[in-house]
């Protein structure tokens, strides 16, 4: 007994956390309603031609084009209304990549489960009916079916194996599992739960997104104009962006960068959603800001604080839709460590004014500071070497961002990406989004902020 334990599918814990769309859908439809409605008000009252008839639905809509700047009234092109239930297609979008895993079996039954269970998990299932073709996939994870474990042989032994079958083949499983070092066993339908949790956790590590994580290290920092910033940077480079609100104490982006509410779903949305959220979907959900997708608070601030299995979830989605995601993420010392594992850029935000304050916060993050850069933001006192101020935090330098009154103005009157007009300062974001040019940028920056 004590080796079958070894192979043990483990059941995940109870309350685990996930999304459900028909939440979401219902959300839609029913601010989808109040559009039309407010749509056929005009119509109605100027008797308009029946020639005139609206489309039943917009497309989505598309990034800007690299180069394209943002327009005065605060948009870079229309947005438009688009169905919960709808792919994601149009000019400029991006197709969603799915994490695959590979089913080695010719068990009809066995594969219309595991398929289900896939699908469930946003994990695309590539069936393989022999161990030539699975061998060319020895690199993936590989779900093998109880009619071929006698067939593994040398070629698939150094792959990540999951043997799985029915309960009546369990002998079967473990006998095999017993010469497969490594492999792990999923009985029917016991170990249902437990593979959908081993697949969605293979989603999450999926997708070719570039996720920069931003934080705090201490008030004041400026982490999320610096994080809009970034992300409204990102997407005028061409690339499709989606900027995260995970700042359990945020009040909303949206107060600084739309003057009205937007058209779109928000946390308030997900907090009693359970089941998967396809990438299409949350895609489709999402409002937009100058083209970056946007996941904020957008009616109830503050309403509730995302658990880390939600923050999972819509990680897992957007890795494979977006190419770049900027999380502005609070204080430091409340980033979930799985996102912090899953940052390919860490900036910590500390204001130049509070340099004395944060001294050793290199040491409260420990091992993991060596990951971080250091981004000094507001005005350097006279004389402040801002080298001088990274090893008393310590951590190494990533550039200074000076204050500048265009940012500030626009912030006030929610058109804080209209700033990035400027060709210089989005050079600049770029650059610290990055963690480079620490001497370079200061000289530049300084002469924006007079």
């Amino acid at each position: 007994m004590n080796d079958e334990m070894r192979f043990v599918a483990r059941l995940p814990g109870a309350g685990q956390r996930t999304l459900q769309l028909p939440a979401l859908r219902a959300a839609r439809v029913g601010q989808d309603a109040r559009t039309t409605k407010t749509a056929a008000a005009p119509d109605q009252a100027t008797h308009a031609s029946p020639q005139a008839e609206p489309s039943p639905r917009a497309e989505p809509f598309p990034g800007p084009s690299r180069g394209q700047e943002p327009a005065r009234d605060g948009s870079v092109g229309a947005q438009r209304a688009v169905s919960a239930d709808a792919p994601v297609s149009g000019a400029g979008s991006r197709p969603a990549e799915l994490a695959r895993c590979i089913l080695l079996s010719r068990d009809v039954e066995l594969a219309q489960v595991l398929a289900s269970i896939a699908v469930g998990a946003g994990v695309q299932l590539l069936p393989c009916r022999d161990v030539e073709q699975a061998a060319a996939h020895r690199d993936e994870v590989i779900l093998v079916g109880q009619d071929a474990v006698g067939e593994i042989g040398s070629r698939l032994a150094a792959s990540t194996l999951i043997l799985v079958g029915a309960e009546e083949h369990q002998d079967v499983l473990w006998r095999a599992a017993a010469t497969c070092p490594g492999a792990r066993v999923a009985v029917l339908p016991a170990a249902a739960a437990w593979l959908g949790e081993y697949l969605g956790e293979l989603g999450l590590h999926s997708g070719r997104a570039h996720l920069t994580l931003v934080a705090g290290a201490g008030g004041g920092a400026g982490t999320s104009t610096f994080a809009a910033l970034l992300a409204a940077t990102a997407t005028l480079d061409g690339s499709r962006t989606l900027l995260l609100d995970a700042d359990p104490h945020s009040a909303g982006l949206w107060p600084v960068l739309k003057p009205r509410e937007p058209d779109g779903l928000g946390w308030e949305d997900l907090e009693n959603s359970r089941g998967q959220l396809s990438p299409g979907q949350l895609a489709e959900i999402l409002p937009l800001s100058q083209g970056t997708a946007v996941l904020s608070w957008v009616r109830n601030p503050g309403c509730f604080v995302p658990s880390e299995a939600l923050l999972a979830e819509v990680l897992a989605a957007s890795r494979r839709i977006y190419e770049h995601i900027v999380i502005d993420a609070g204080h430091f010392t409340g980033v979930p460590a799985s996102m912090a594992a899953l940052a390919d850029t860490r900036l910590l935000l500390l204001g130049a004014r509070s340099g004395n304050a944060a001294a050793g916060t290199g040491r409260r993050l420990g091992e993991r500071a060596g990951d971080w850069k250091l981004i000094l933001t507001g005005k350097l006192g006279s004389g402040i070497d801002t080298r001088l101020l990274a090893q008393r935090a310590g951590i190494e330098l990533g550039g200074y961002f000076a204050p500048s009154r265009a940012i500030s103005r626009g912030a006030a009157d929610g058109s804080l990406m209209n700033v990035l007009v400027r060709r210089s300062l989005r050079r600049t974001v770029s650059s610290l989004g990055q963690g480079q040019g620490e001497s370079r940028q200061r000289a530049a920056e300084t002469g924006q902020a007079a």
